[in-house]
Parts: C-alpha cells; sequence; structure tokens
C-alpha cells in the first residue's frame, strides 16, 4: 500500500483517505488474524520468504498443482491470480471446497 505508483506495473494510486480505510481493512483482516486454514498453511509457506503473491507460495503451487495450465488461460479465468473464477466464496475470506467450481467447465 506504500508503493501504489507501481503496483505489479500498473499505477493504481488513490486517494489517501481510500488509501487509509483500505489499509485498515487489510490490516485488521489479514491472514495473521485469521483462523481460516487456508490462511494459515498460506503463511506456514511464506515463512522467511520475500513473496507478495499467493500464486508464489508452495501452499497454492502445491494445492493447484494437478489443474492442467490451459485451465488459467481459459477465457472465464485469464490467470492464476484470478481466484474469484474458481472459488466463488473468495471475496467473503473462504476457500471451501464445496465451493470450487468443477475444472471441467474450464475445458
Amino acid at each position: 500500500m506504500s508503493d501504489l505508483e507501481n503496483h505489479f506495473g500498473d499505477d493504481a494510486s488513490l486517494e489517501e483517505e481510500d488509501r487509509s480505510d483500505i489499509l485498515a481493512f487489510l490490516l485488521k483482516n489479514s491472514a495473521e488474524k485469521s483462523t481460516q486454514e487456508s490462511s494459515v498453511k498460506i503463511l506456514a509457506s511464506i515463512k522467511n520468504k520475500d513473496i507478495i503473491a499467493i500464486t508464489d507460495t508452495i501452499f497454492w503451487k502445491q494445492s493447484h498443482k494437478l489443474i492442467p495450465k490451459d485451465v488459467f488461460n481459459h477465457n472465464e479465468v485469464k490467470s492464476s491470480a484470478n481466484c474469484k473464477a474458481c472459488h466463488s466464496d473468495i471475496e467473503k475470506g473462504l476457500i471451501q471446497d464445496d465451493k470450487i467450481k468443477n475444472i471441467s467447465d474450464f475445458m
């Protein structure tokens, strides 16, 4: 949040009030404060590493290794960073197995 002008190659600058509100939300709802299984596993997989993308974590790579690469290029998915394409409950901070779209939907 401190360098939004260079956010993964894009300028994601915000008004100060919006930036402050989002930062407060992120800190309040961070994985460090969560008891969700996925949050705990993701944190454990990034200990002592300089990783800022969930798709670079050991946990993500292991849990997605059986998904064909073509799925991430599908028109509805577009990239591995589009969690919502498969995880319908991700915006609630959840990743529940029964809420994951079937891979065959993207084949």
